[in-house]
């Protein structure tokens, strides 16, 4: 119970603390802030002063600690399970080889764990970016395919590959989607000539001439004429929703969360399906988000309806 309460009070802090425009240099400095005790302010004034939390290191040494952290890094695995899986008795990536509780896709991110590890070089990103966008535009000629993440943020190498697609079908601002064959023929394409190589989600969502639903393919790829496995994700939207998309999938995390609250605090709702009117409940709370999607056609559009600077995706890794 303690540690959920404490893991509560970090989860309120750190909105908190992403909002300042300030770098903080002491504890002193966020003594009045709302959700900021003083067990945090002495966290904070150690790790100004020292660099580190010595609370944290303790942590790393905890064998529980440490294989649960090391489950969870498998793809598929997430912290409930990770933490069944400890209880199970298995303590190392060999123990969940033996474990036929493992579903397809968490045993494929077990076989390929040191693969999608590595992180992919930038030059590499840019010709797999070309390739799809190749094999994309033969299918569906005029298609957009921009690779997000950290490579559009200019990173020098990236952990993943995350494929942001959309069509104008013609009209700039066409709200109609992808035609919901797309994605299918573009995997299977991709498939043919040995760039797509293990299927780990694949969900088809749309309604052809409709902004209805986001089709998704996560699965693992290759550079040509490698068996080095990268993860790819590769997310179709409609033209409408494009911008929130793009933006979600680019980054970076705190980014993200900044744009989030901030339009909770205007009464929107923002994910990566797009920026809509927040409902209200009947006590005058917001209970979440409403079908009135804000017209935002670009990035920028965003940023400017929740009256925040734009920033170039260079200028994202916050």
């Amino acid at each position: 119970m303690g540690d959920d309460r404490r893991s509560f009070s970090y989860y309120k802090a750190i909105p908190v603390i992403e909002k300042l425009p300030f770098k903080i240099e002491s504890g002193d400095q966020v003594k009045n802030l709302p959700a900021i005790g003083k067990s945090l302010r002495d966290h904070i004034n150690e790790i100004v002063t020292t660099g580190k939390l010595s609370k944290l290191e303790h942590f790393e040494n905890d064998e529980k600690v440490r294989a649960v952290s090391l489950f969870g890094e498998v793809w598929g695995v997430g912290p409930a399970t990770a933490l069944k899986l400890y209880d199970k008795g298995h303590r190392t990536l060999d123990d969940l080889q033996k474990d036929d509780s493992l579903t397809y896709a968490q045993r494929t991110g077990l076989k390929f764990f040191d693969d999608i590890r590595q992180r992919i070089p930038r030059h590499e990103v840019s010709e797999m970016e070309k390739l799809l966008q190749e094999v994309g535009k033969d299918i569906l000629p005029g298609v957009t395919i921009v690779c997000g993440g950290s490579y559009r943020r200019g990173k020098s190498s990236c952990g993943d590959m995350d494929i942001v697609i959309t069509h104008d079908d013609g009209k700039r601002y066409t709200s109609k989607h992808v035609k919901p064959g797309f994605l299918p023929k573009f995997v299977q394409r991709l498939k043919d000539i040995n760039f797509l190589r293990e299927d780990l989600i694949f969900s088809i969502n749309s309604i052809e001439g409709t902004d209805s639903g986001v089709d998704t393919y996560f699965g693992l790829c290759t550079y040509p004429g490698r068996e080095l496995r990268h993860r790819i994700d590769l997310k179709v939207y409609p033209r409408n929703r494009y911008a929130s998309g793009l933006l979600a999938w680019t980054g970076n995390d705190v980014l993200n969360r900044r744009l989030r609250i901030l339009a909770e605090s205007k009464g929107y709702v923002l994910d990566d399906t797009g920026l809509y009117l927040a409902t209200q409940s009947s006590g005058g709370k917001r209970a979440g988000r409403s079908e009135a999607i804000v017209n935002c056609h670009e990035e920028k559009d965003v940023f400017d309806t929740l009256g925040f600077p734009y920033l170039e995706p260079h200028e994202r890794n916050l």
